[in-house]
């Protein structure tokens, strides 16, 4: 009867909860937010039925209790749960092995071989780099291929079917002709000149070798060890696997342990039958026990990756002149590729008499004390888990719109009381986001020019700067493309830029990264924590976040997008514009890859002279879908915060390799340290610290909207031609939205 009884309290429960544009429960089909909630036609439909089925149940069987009165659950759906887990397997590695690699690791023959007619190390002399367009054109073929011997002969062995080693064979040669013609020695007219080179070549290619011979070395240990064959050390490890599947962690040959094999020079294998890990080698035994520790640390990150995300809701008490005391929605932006509606909450209702400010003031007092402390308690439990997750962690505070997808309400009441909305907002349930757009109506001058006058808060991040006012912008560009050989998924290309010393004017490539969009990688999961606090006197709010990023695995980009990458450079303006105040396009778009989108980034930086390793970004993000191409169509401003030492540890964890742990402490103060740069002292007073800030920071950003509102009336006369923020908020998310074309967003 638990079953039964839970399911329909569940679906009684969730008309109390809205995800539409009105006060109203949603109906209709126009929003299904990932297929999780039951319509409301279905509801009343379905409880009536699944009542009488349980009131019948009931009374065949004295001995259960009857069903309860109706009262409102915290969570709202059991299949919330499994949207988290049971949405696609926890994995440790991208990288699954085809069909010819399991081949190649069995030790069965090769099915073809290619004879390039030169040596491989002159055609590519970097070993890994060699490795790795072997690797490459591998997976995009479902080939596998390998030298035969030395990389100082021409022969390479292929695996696959005959069709796959067809094309691979055609791919390598085109690979071939790519590189060009390797130099030869007789090409040198002066004998001196000749000596010299062989000399250095010589001892170059001695050193290749054993690169080579090594590299050849550890690759043996990802295949099967000859039948028969004894070891003189054997290590074994029983595996949990009914709660945790091998298989489904590690890949059906246990891929993820390939840098475990090939460091320690060990065979591991694992048998399902018995959930036994063996560990076998002639080398060392301490080697077999350091593996088997980091098998079981395995775990640890399992578990890390597993965890059900973090995601809190806490409301800040309003200031006391803006202190009321109803709330009520009012319909926001469209979320997403999928366009979500949204609802922005915003206080209303009548001010407070003065006879109750004081009141308020102490009630308002112990609020934050414990909103600060559910927030350090929830930032310390996350903490704890991650230090053996592997990946590209990322600590932000992200300042925008707060908008509501999900939320418990009062069917039909046009409001509801404040502390009630503060209470139920922190439910299990609760879906919303933080908008990238502060929703500034002033000119870029104005934005700048608040800027340079907050010299009491921010400081210049360069040192030698003595004025605000010479902070100088970087300069990003995010591209929105169709893969190359998928054309359905879609990818994107995030380019940063950085200052030319020998040319002030001039930038340079600094940092290149792809990633896709839309369905996560088999490596990505939901971020680790999200912490709101929801500031409702004027819809700005803020947003402490950890997340997972995860890049475009390097085998998926293709040669056309590596040229695509080189072929993006900075174009320098013309003498009377100024990109950081009109928006002008200073990136070259290249024409060999079909763009969907593109947005610029023009972002400041300024530390924070309370503590000078917080670093303050405020940034332009112009998006070209205009006539004109070197002008905005739409205009947006966002605002981060960060302790560059958070980059510094959880950057870390990108370094790690299977089964290792992070160095770091995690506990709240190394993160979250005092004014004075000390980690020590009483557990809090750092983040303390951290939390007056943010309400400094918050202050700053209250002003740059109301100056936007007192000059509204000359905006058209200074603009120059500026597009101003979207009015329509297309763009909301934590990440931008591009328009995509009819066909494309289906």
């Amino acid at each position: 009867m638990g079953d039964d009884y839970l399911r329909v309290r569940e679906k009684e429960n969730a008309k109390e909860w809205q995800m539409t544009e009105d006060a109203g429960v949603h109906k209709g089909n126009v929003f299904n937010y990932f297929n999780l909630y039951v319509d409301d036609d279905q509801i009343s439909d379905s409880a009536a039925e699944d009542s009488a089925r349980l009131q019948s149940k009931a009374s065949a069987s004295s001995a259960r209790p009857p069903v309860p009165s109706r009262t409102p659950l915290p969570r709202v759906n059991p299949k919330i749960t499994s949207a988290f887990v049971k949405k696609r397997p926890i994995t440790l590695t991208a990288r699954r092995d085809n069909a010819a690699k399991v081949a190649w690791r069995h030790n069965q023959n090769a099915t073809s071989s290619c004879d390039l007619g030169v040596a491989l190390k002159l055609i590519e002399p970097n070993v890994a780099k060699l490795h790795h367009i072997l690797e490459e054109i591998g997976v995009r073929l479902g080939s596998f291929i390998q030298p035969q011997g030395s990389l100082n002969r021409s022969l390479l062995l292929i695996w696959g079917s005959p069709e796959q080693a067809q094309l691979t064979v055609e791919e390598l040669e085109r690979w071939r002709q790519r590189t060009g013609r390797p130099p030869t020695f007789n090409e040198s007219n002066r004998p001196e000149r000749f000596v010299k080179m062989f000399s250095e070549l010589g001892v170059s290619y001695a050193h290749d070798e054993k690169d080579a011979k090594r590299n050849a070395m550890r690759q043996r240990y990802q295949k099967q060890p000859e039948s028969g064959r004894r070891f003189q050390f054997n290590g074994y490890f029983m595996w949990p696997n009914n709660e945790i599947k091998a298989i489904e962690l590690f890949g059906p040959n246990c891929e993820a342990l390939d840098p475990l094999r090939m460091d320690n020079k060990a065979y591991i294998s694992f048998d399902p039958a018995r959930s036994l890990f063996t560990v076998r080698t002639d080398n060392d035994e301490d080697k077999v026990n350091q593996v088997i520790q980091r098998i079981e640390n395995t775990i640890r990150e399992y578990v890390a990756r597993d965890h059900r995300p973090l995601v809190l809701f806490l409301v800040e008490p309003p200031r006391l002149d803006e202190h009321r005391t109803l709330v009520q929605t009012t319909p926001g932006p469209l979320l997403g590729p999928n366009r979500t509606p949204s609802r922005i909450p915003l206080l209303t209702g009548s001010k407070l008499q003065s006879r109750s400010l004081a009141d308020c003031e102490r009630g308002n007092k112990s609020w934050r004390s414990k909103n600060g402390a559910i927030m350090g308690t929830a930032v310390h439990r996350v903490l704890e888990r991650i230090p053996n997750y592997r990946g590209h962690l990322r600590m932000r505070v992200n300042i925008g719109s707060f908008a509501l997808v999900r939320y418990k309400w009062t069917p039909g009441a046009p409001s509801v009381a404040l502390e009630k909305f503060a209470t139920d907002v922190q439910q299990t349930g609760t879906k919303g986001a933080i908008i990238r757009d502060l929703q500034l109506q002033h000119t870029p001058e104005e934005i700048l020019e608040a800027c340079y006058h907050a010299d009491h808060l921010f400081q210049p991040i360069e040192s030698g700067m003595k004025s605000l006012r010479h902070v100088r912008p970087h300069y990003g560009a995010l591209y929105y493309l169709r893969h190359p050989e998928k054309v359905e998924e879609m990818v994107q290309l995030e380019i940063d830029l950085k200052a030319n010393d020998a040319d002030p004017g001039s930038f340079e490539g600094a940092k290149a990264q792809w990633k896709k969009r839309g369905k996560p990688d088999v490596l990505a999961q939901a971020p680790p924590m999200e912490v709101y606090s929801v500031r409702l006197h004027n819809g700005l709010s803020w947003q402490l976040k950890i997340s997972a990023e995860t890049s475009l695995d390097p085998n998926r980009i293709t040669p056309q997008m590596q040229d695509f990458t080189k072929s993006v450079a900075y174009r320098r303006p013309p003498p009377t514009v100024n990109p950081a105040l009109s928006g002008y396009k200073v990136f070259t778009t290249p024409p060999n890859l079909r763009i969907v989108g593109m947005e610029q980034k023009t972002t400041f930086r300024y530390s924070f002279k309370a503590q000078p390793q917080f670093v303050f970004e405020l940034t332009r993000y112009d998006e070209y879908n205009g006539n004109d191409p070197c002008l905005p169509s739409s205009t947006q401003w966002a605002a981060i915060l960060y302790d560059r030492e958070w980059d510094e540890k959880l950057g870390e964890n990108l370094k790690l390799g299977v089964g290792e742990a992070a160095s770091w402490t995690p506990q709240v103060n190394p993160f979250f340290k005092r004014g004075d740069g000390s980690a020590t002292g009483s557990s809090g007073e750092g983040f303390t610290e951290f939390l007056l800030h943010m309400g400094s920071v918050m202050s700053f950003v209250d002003r740059l909207q109301s100056t936007g509102q007192e000059s509204r009336e000359t905006r058209n006369k200074v603009s120059g031609g500026l597009q101003g923020a979207s009015s329509d908020n297309e763009h909301g998310t934590g990440q931008p939205v591009v328009r995509l074309p009819p066909a494309a967003s289906k």
